[in-house]
C-alpha cells in the first residue's frame, strides 16, 4: 500500500454498525466439535481446513492431523508459532504467522479463481501496526487499522492501482471471532463479501479491475500475517483456533462458509423496469439491475423508464416470469422472498399475484385483500391502504417461504412493514415437487414497478426486501448542493438528482481560480523532515532573508490566484504567535520573538492580486506531549474564544461563539478564530485527515461540525477543502485527475461529521452512472457537489530539501492538463528554502512552465468563429463571455457547429460547461469537415465539467468543427468552445 508525506489526508472510514451481536456459538465449529472433509458445502473445494490438531513435526512445516484437509503446504515463519490444545496456534505479533502455498494456485499472475477464506481467531487488546488476520496474494487482506478492522484488496486495471476496502469496529479483544471473507471476481472489477460472527458486513467493491496480486508472493495465503514482502512483520497478537481456504463456483452464497452460520441475504433478481422487454418477451436489464436470460415478460411494454404496463388479449397472454437457476439446484434450500410493486388497480379479483416455486401463491380478492394459498391451507390477509409517492400509489408485496420442521412458513409483508404470518403449511398438504420458477400476475392487467428475488438465511423476511425504493419515478428535483439518495434507489432517479446538484457561490469562486500554490514552510524546513516530531525547539526556525513579497511576484508570474500556507502542520509548529501555544514563532528568536510569517504573508500577497488560504494541521504532535491531544476529553459547550490571562481582546466588542468540542478541539477552534480575525478575508481553509504518529490506542476525534461553523461564521467566502464539505482530495499526491472528474459523486458522512468518498478515494470513477449505482451500493447517503483539487511538489518533498530538484517543464505541463485540463484545480507546492525565499531554480522553472503553457495555447481562434446549432443561443460559446450559454434542446441531444473564416490548424480544444447548471454532458464527439464537405471524428470527450482540455492527437486544419452530444444527463449548458494552435 502507498504511503505518503506531506498533506495527504489519512483516510479513515466511516464506522459500519454491525447488523447484530451475536456471536461464536451461534455457528463456530470447535476442535471437539468439527469433522472435517473434502469439501465443507457442496459448492466449495477445501485447500485449507485446519483445526491444528497435528504439528510441526517437520521443523517448521505443518503436518495434519487425521481429518482435516490440505492441498498444499503450511509452513510457520519464525518456529516461535506454537500450537496450544486449547488455543490452536498462540502468535506474538512482529514476524509470526503461517504461510499456507496451496499445490494449485487460486492467484498470482493473472490468476483470478473466486474463493473463501476463514479464520476463527481470539485477538489480543494490544495489536501492532496493520496486524492482519488473513492475506492472500500480497494485496488482498483483513487486519487492524487502529481501532477498526479493514478488509479490501487493491486493484490493477492496466498497470493504475486502486483500493476497495471497508472497515468495522474491530472485535472484542479477548473472545474468540469467527471472520470470513468470500472473493468473486466480476467483469471488469471484484467484489470481496465479508462476514463477522455471524453478520454480513458491507462488500468492499471495485470496478477497476480485480485484486492485483505481488510478483514474489502471489500464489501465497497468510494467516496471522501478511504475505506481500514488504509487509512481513504485520504479525496477530493472540490465537488462531481454525483456518480455511477453499474455491467455489459463483455465485457466491452464504453456504459456502464452514466457519459460521451467516445471517444473511443475496439479491438474485432485482428490476425496476428501466431496462427493456425484446419481441419474443425477454426481458434486457439495465444498468443497475439484478436480472438475467431467465426473466420474460409476456403482453407487457415499458412505457416510461420504471413502469411496466401489462396490457393484452386474451386476459390469461400476459405476466411475468423467471427461471430460478440462479438460486441453485436446491432453490429451497433457504429462505425465498418474492416482490413485487404494483398499481392498486391492478389487485382485481382472481388475479394471480405471484407464485413461488409452485409451492405458495398470493391472489387477490380484491383491491384491499389477498389469499395466500399453499396446497390444500390457505389465509386471507388484509392489506394496508396503499402507499404514495410523488402522487403515485402503488402497493408493495412481499411474500416468504421458508423451508419447516414438517413444512413450510409462509410470511407477508406489505410496504408499512405490516406483517403477517408466519402460516405453517404442513408437508402433506404441500406439492410433492418444486417448480423451478416463480411467476407474477399472470393474465393481470394494470402497471408494475418492480419484481424481486432474495435467498435468506436466519433474517426476518421485512429485513431482506430490496424494492423499498420503488416506484421508481424520474421527478423534478429541486437544485441543491447536496442532495439525499435512499438505498436501493433506481438509476432512473439517481440521474435525475445528479442531474440536480449544484455547486454554491463559493465552489463557483473557487473552481474559477484553476491554479493555486502550496507553500509548505515551518520547523520542517530547518530540520530536513517532512513530518515534525512536535518536540522541535522553536529557536531552529530561523529564515534569515523571508521575504514574502518575492513569494508573491513569483506566483503572480506564473498565474497563480490562490496561495495556501501551512501555518500549522503535524508538528504543531504555528507561523503567527498564537495566544494558545509556546510553540510558534514567537517561541524561536527569530525577529526577536515578534515575527509573524501569515501575517508578512496575507499582506504579500493581497499586494500582488492573490487570494489568500491556510492549511491548518488537525493533528498536532506538540498538542500530544502537552497532555491536549488525544486525551479522551468530553465533547461539552466551549466559549470561543477562550481568553486567555492578559488577553488583549478582554473588554472588547468581539463575537463569540459556543460550540462543542474537547479539548483539543477547542485549542483548534481558539487557532481557528485567531487566523480568521486576525488576518483579513481567508478564501480557503485546508484540513487533512491524519491522526499524527501518537500511540496506537490513542484517538483524537475531530470535532469537524464546530470548526465548519465556525468557518462559516467568520469566513462565509471559505471553502473548506479536502477534510471538507466543499473542495475533496483527489485521491493520489500526483497531481493528476481522473479522465472523467466528475464533480457530483456519491458520498458518505464519517462519524466525525466530515465530508468522506462514498467509493474508495483511489477509484477511478466517482461519478458515471456506473459510479452512482456503486455508490448506492456502498452506503452513500447523499449526491453531493465536491470537486476536486489535485495536489502535487514541484519537489520530490512537500518541504524544501536543498538536493531535491524541481520537476522538469514537461513533468509540469503534463499535471497541467491532467488537472487543469480535467475540471479541477491544481495545487502545486512551492516550498520556501531555509532564507525564506522561492528557490532560484524552482522560480526559473516557474518561469518556464508558464511560457510553455501560453505557447501551447497562444489565443482562442474560436473567438473569430460563427457558431450555429440546434437548441438556444449557438453564438454564446464563441462570445468570450462567461455565462452566455449554448443550451442544448434536450438531453442526449445536441449538436453546435463552429465555421471559421478561414482554414485552420487546430490542435487544441477546450469545453466549459456552465456550472451554475450543474454538470450534465456525459459523452460528445468533435469532428471536423474536410474538404470534400465529408465529416470526420478527431476527438471523444467524456465528462466536461467546468473545463476540459483536449489534445488532438496530431493537427488538424479545417474551416468547420462540430461537438456532437451523445449521452448527458439533462440538456448541457456549454459556456465555451475555446481552439488552439500551439506556437513554435
Amino acid at each position: 500500500m502507498r504511503r505518503a508525506l506531506g498533506p495527504r489526508p489519512v483516510r479513515q472510514r466511516r464506522p459500519v454498525r454491525l447488523l447484530t451481536a451475536a456471536m461464536l456459538a451461534c455457528g463456530l465449529l470447535t476442535s471437539a466439535t468439527w469433522h472435517a472433509s473434502a469439501s465443507a458445502t457442496g459448492g466449495t473445494t477445501d485447500l485449507l481446513h485446519a483445526a491444528f490438531g497435528g504439528s510441526f513435526s517437520s521443523g517448521n512445516t505443518y503436518t495434519a492431523a487425521t481429518g482435516e484437509t490440505m492441498d498444499g503446504v503450511l509452513v510457520r515463519r519464525t518456529g516461535g508459532e506454537q500450537t496450544d490444545p486449547a488455543d490452536g496456534i498462540r502468535l506474538h505479533g512482529g514476524q509470526e504467522g503461517l504461510t499456507f502455498t496451496p499445490s494449485t494456485p487460486i492467484s498470482g499472475g493473472t490468476v483470478q479463481q473466486p474463493f473463501v477464506m476463514e479464520a476463527a481467531f481470539t485477538p489480543a487488546a494490544t495489536q501492532g501496526s496493520l496486524a492482519t488476520v488473513f492475506a492472500l496474494g500480497g494485496n488482498l487482506f483483513a487486519r487492524y487499522n487502529g481501532s477498526s478492522l479493514q478488509y479490501g484488496f487493491s486493484a490493477n486495471s492496466n498497470g493504475t492501482w486502486s483500493d476497495a476496502t471497508k472497515s468495522v469496529p474491530a472485535p472484542t479483544a479477548g473472545t474468540q471471532h469467527v471472520l470470513s471473507i468470500a472473493y468473486e471476481p466480476t467483469a471488469g472489477g471484484a467484489t470481496m463479501h465479508a462476514f463477522l460472527d455471524g453478520a454480513q458486513l458491507p462488500d468492499a467493491i471495485s470496478t477497476s479491475g480485480p485484486a492485483g496480486w505481488n510478483d514474489t508472493s502471489g500464489t501465497q495465503a497468510g494467516f496471522g500475517n501478511d504475505v506481500h514482502p514488504s509487509a512481513l512483520s504485520r504479525g496477530l497478537t493472540g490465537s488462531l483456533r481454525q483456518v480455511r481456504l477453499a474455491t467455489f463456483t459463483s455465485p457466491f452464497v452464504p453456504a459456502d462458509l464452514a466457519l459460521q452460520t451467516v445471517r444473511s441475504s443475496a439479491k438474485r433478481l432485482g428490476v425496476d423496469f428501466e431496462g427493456a422487454v425484446s419481441t419474443d418477451g425477454t426481458y434486457h436489464p439495465a444498468e443497475g439491475e439484478t436480472a438475467d436470460d431467465g426473466l420474460t415478460v409476456t403482453g407487457g411494454r415499458i412505457t416510461t423508464p420504471g413502469t411496466l404496463r401489462l396490457a393484452a388479449a386474451p386476459r390469461s397472454a400476459t405476466g411475468i416470469s423467471w427461471d430460478t437457476a440462479p438460486l441453485g439446484t436446491d432453490p429451497l434450500g433457504s429462505g425465498v422472498l418474492a416482490e413485487s410493486v404494483v398499481a392498486p388497480e391492478l389487485l382485481q379479483p382472481g388475479t394471480p399475484v405471484m407464485n413461488v416455486l409452485g409451492l405458495a401463491s398470493l391472489t387477490a380478492r380484491d383491491q384491499h385483500t389477498v389469499r395466500l394459498s399453499a396446497g390444500a391451507d390457505h389465509w386471507d390477509v388484509k392489506l394496508p391502504a396503499a402507499q404514495s409517492r410523488s402522487g403515485v400509489r402503488y402497493q408493495h408485496l412481499a411474500l416468504a417461504v421458508e423451508p419447516d420442521t414438517d413444512g413450510l412458513a409462509l410470511t407477508l409483508v406489505t410496504g408499512d412493514h405490516t406483517v403477517s404470518g408466519p402460516f405453517h403449511a404442513a408437508a402433506s398438504a404441500a406439492p410433492a415437487a418444486v417448480t423451478p420458477r416463480i411467476d407474477w400476475l399472470t393474465g393481470a392487467q394494470g402497471t408494475v414497478y418492480g419484481v424481486a428475488v432474495t435467498a435468506f438465511s436466519g433474517l426476518a423476511p421485512a429485513d431482506v426486501r430490496v424494492l423499498g425504493s420503488l416506484p421508481c419515478l424520474a421527478t423534478k428535483v429541486a437544485p441543491a448542493q447536496q442532495i439525499s439518495i435512499m438505498p436501493g434507489e433506481c438509476l432512473t432517479s439517481l440521474v435525475a438528482k445528479a442531474s440536480a446538484v449544484r455547486p454554491d457561490g463559493r465552489q463557483i469562486s473557487w473552481q474559477e481560480l484553476q491554479q493555486t500554490a502550496f507553500l509548505h514552510f515551518g520547523v520542517n524546513t530547518f530540520t530536513g523532515a517532512e513530518w515534525g516530531t512536535g518536540q522541535e525547539n522553536p529557536d531552529v526556525f530561523q529564515p534569515s532573508k523571508l521575504d514574502t513579497d518575492q513569494w508573491a511576484r513569483t506566483l503572480r508570474d506564473a498565474g497563480f490566484k490562490l496561495a495556501i500556507l501551512t501555518v500549522k502542520h503535524h508538528d504543531g509548529f504555528v507561523l503567527y504567535p498564537s495566544r494558545y501555544t509556546t510553540h510558534d514563532v514567537a517561541g524561536s528568536s527569530w525577529e526577536g520573538g515578534k515575527g509573524d510569517v501569515l501575517g508578512d504573508f496575507a499582506t504579500s500577497m493581497r499586494k500582488y492580486g492573490i487570494k489568500v488560504g491556510v492549511y491548518i494541521s488537525p493533528a498536532d504532535e506538540n498538542q500530544y506531549f502537552d497532555g491536549v491531544y488525544a486525551n479522551g476529553s468530553a465533547h461539552t459547550p466551549r466559549t470561543i474564544p477562550t481568553l486567555v490571562p492578559g488577553d488583549d481582546r478582554a473588554g472588547r466588542k468581539i463575537p463569540g461563539f459556543t460550540l462543542t468540542a474537547d479539548d483539543y478541539g477547542a485549542y483548534m477552534l481558539n487557532q481557528l478564530y485567531e487566523v480568521l480575525t486576525q488576518y483579513g478575508p481567508i478564501d480557503e481553509v485546508w484540513f487533512d485527515g491524519a491522526q499524527g504518529r501518537i500511540p496506537a490506542g490513542k484517538v483524537e476525534n475531530y470535532d469537524f461540525p464546530s470548526w465548519y461553523q465556525l468557518i462559516r461564521a467568520l469566513a462565509p467566502q471559505a471553502v473548506i477543502a479536502v477534510t471538507g464539505p466543499d473542495v475533496r482530495w483527489v485521491g493520489n499526491e500526483s497531481g493528476v485527475a481522473r479522465p472523467d472528474e466528475w464533480s457530483v459523486l456519491p458520498t458518505v458522512t464519517t462519524a466525525s461529521g466530515s465530508r468522506d468518498y462514498a467509493l474508495s478515494y483511489s477509484a477511478q470513477d466517482q461519478g458515471s452512472r456506473s459510479a452512482l449505482l456503486a455508490g448506492r451500493d456502498s452506503g452513500a447517503s447523499a449526491l453531493s457537489w465536491w470537486p476536486a483539487e489535485c495536489d502535487v511538489s514541484i519537489h520530490d518533498g512537500w518541504f524544501y530539501h536543498e538536493n531535491q530538484q524541481p520537476k522538469s517543464v514537461q513533468q509540469l505541463t503534463d499535471i497541467y492538463y491532467k488537472s487543469v485540463g480535467r475540471n479541477a484545480d491544481l495545487l502545486l507546492n512551492i516550498p520556501p528554502d531555509q532564507d525564506g525565499l522561492i528557490a532560484p531554480a524552482d522560480v526559473a522553472r516557474l518561469t518556464e512552465w508558464r511560457a510553455r503553457i501560453d505557447a501551447d495555447m497562444p489565443s482562442d481562434l474560436a473567438l473569430k468563429a460563427r457558431a450555429t446549432g440546434d437548441g438556444g443561443n449557438a453564438a454564446a460559446v464563441v462570445d468570450g463571455k462567461a455565462g452566455t450559454d449554448w443550451v442544448a434542446p434536450g438531453p442526449n441531444a445536441g449538436t453546435v457547429q463552429l465555421t471559421l473564416p478561414a482554414a485552420t490548424t487546430v490542435d487544441r480544444i477546450a469545453l466549459a460547461e456552465d456550472i451554475h447548471f450543474g454538470q450534465q454532458l456525459e459523452s460528445a464527439v468533435v469532428e471536423a469537415q474536410g474538404t470534400d464537405g465529408s465529416w470526420s471524428q478527431v476527438a471523444t470527450v467524456g465528462a466536461v465539467g467546468y473545463q476540459r482540455i483536449i489534445a488532438l492527437d496530431h493537427p488538424v486544419t479545417t474551416g468547420n468543427l462540430r461537438l456532437r452530444i451523445l449521452h448527458s444527463r439533462a440538456e448541457v449548458h456549454l459556456d465555451r468552445i475555446s481552439l488552439f494552435h500551439a506556437t513554435s
